[in-house]
């Protein structure tokens, strides 16, 4: 089954079911033998959160993030969100509140393929569901949104807790290597698309069997992202690309601005962060792991005597209300989501990230020391 909407495969079978059992065969006690011999259709296992029921979540919260008062309204926002997505709302609002900007939604989401774990894959809480979605306009591009809603305790409101993209049609050429984001920063894709999320013959998710053993994927990815300028880790379990070694590479000549190189130093921490998401299993064998991620972003000034300044229109300005003004140091918070493709157990090859806003995180708070 592709990237479409979910076909209502649950659904015909539990009529299936109730016709069977509700048919006399005619006269006689238990109609023909032709009849009898039929095996009967099981009926579908209860999922998560019925289809109906997650397009109205998914409705909503799509109505909110186009809404230009999502970004001035914490109550509001924390009605449809939850989790990192949460914190990158808030960030975004307290930005614009201070830049003193136009609000502006987002362009809205259209054709929804929902992707519905079965409550025996997920038994206990938290819950999640996953929405892929195209942009209006562009729906026939490569770019598709991906959104993990959740549920964190039974009878809870369903929350959206993380929102990415990823490429997921490979007839389409990519025309761009980024995505912007509602949150304002910039998802870049693998232009490698994904194969489509496996469903069972009822329609429900197929979840990875080992979803502990390939979230510790989103640790290592933590630990190679996690470094100090100049130096430039190196990877061999992940593929070397853009959004690996070419993205350390750029992240490593941050601080090298004319007149500054060496001057400045960024030391890059990364955390695991947000809820345990589901791993989905791929059409062609392959696992889909989101990590999201906390960075701590510490740069500082070699010496005494060395001092920063930020761009007027930069966020990081408008939190510390920094125009005009230097800095030798300075401490950010930023939020950050990794998709990360698994080959097939005992397929060969590393690890690939399909997408990551990497290099264009959310920044969420920032503190500094000025210059005296």
């Amino acid at each position: 089954m592709g990237w479409g909407r979910a076909a209502a495969v649950g659904a015909v079978a539990v009529l299936l079911a109730g016709g069977a059992a509700g048919c006399t065969g005619g006269k006689g006690s238990g109609g023909s033998p032709a009849e009898a011999a039929k095996p009967s259709v099981p009926a579908p296992p209860p999922l998560v959160i019925p289809q109906a029921e997650a397009e109205k979540v998914f409705s909503r919260f799509e109505r909110e993030r186009r809404t230009p008062v999502a970004w001035k309204r914490a109550d509001s926002t924390a009605q449809v969100t939850t989790g990192p997505l949460l914190a990158e709302w808030r960030a975004t609002a307290a930005v614009r509140a201070l830049r003193d900007t136009s609000a502006a939604g987002s362009t809205g989401l259209v054709n929804p393929a929902f992707v519905i774990p079965a409550e025996r894959d997920q038994p206990s809480y938290p819950r999640f569901f996953v929405v892929f979605s195209k942009s209006i306009g562009r729906e026939d591009g490569q770019a598709t949104a991906v959104h993990y809603f959740t549920q964190e305790a039974a009878d809870g409101e369903w929350k959206a807790a993380v929102e990415t993209w990823v490429a997921t049609q490979a007839s389409v050429a990519l025309d761009s290597d980024s995505v912007g984001r509602f949150a304002g920063t910039a998802v870049r894709l693998r232009k490698t698309p994904v194969a489509a999320a496996g469903r069972d013959a009822t329609g429900a998710a197929v979840l990875s069997p080992t979803p502990e053993a390939d979230r510790a994927v989103c640790g290592r990815f933590a630990d190679y992202t996690s470094f100090t300028t100049p130096d430039e880790p190196e990877s061999k379990e992940f593929a070397p690309g853009p959004l690996t070694d070419e993205m350390i590479g750029k992240l490593a000549a941050k601080p090298n601005l004319p007149g500054f190189k060496s001057l400045i130093t960024i030391a890059f921490e990364h955390e695991v962060t947000g809820p345990p998401l589901p791993v989905l299993k791929l059409d062609n064998g392959s696992s889909l792991v989101a990590c999201p991620l906390t960075r701590t972003e510490k740069t500082r000034g070699k010496n005494s005597t060395v001092t920063f300044t930020f761009n007027d229109d930069s966020d990081h300005s408008a939190l510390l209300d920094a125009k005009g003004k230097e800095w030798r140091s300075t401490d950010a918070k930023l939020s950050l989501t990794a998709l990360i493709e698994l080959p097939p157990a005992g397929a060969p090859g590393p690890p690939e990230v399909a997408a990551c806003n990497c290099l264009d995180p959310q920044l969420l708070e920032i503190s500094g020391k000025r210059a005296d």
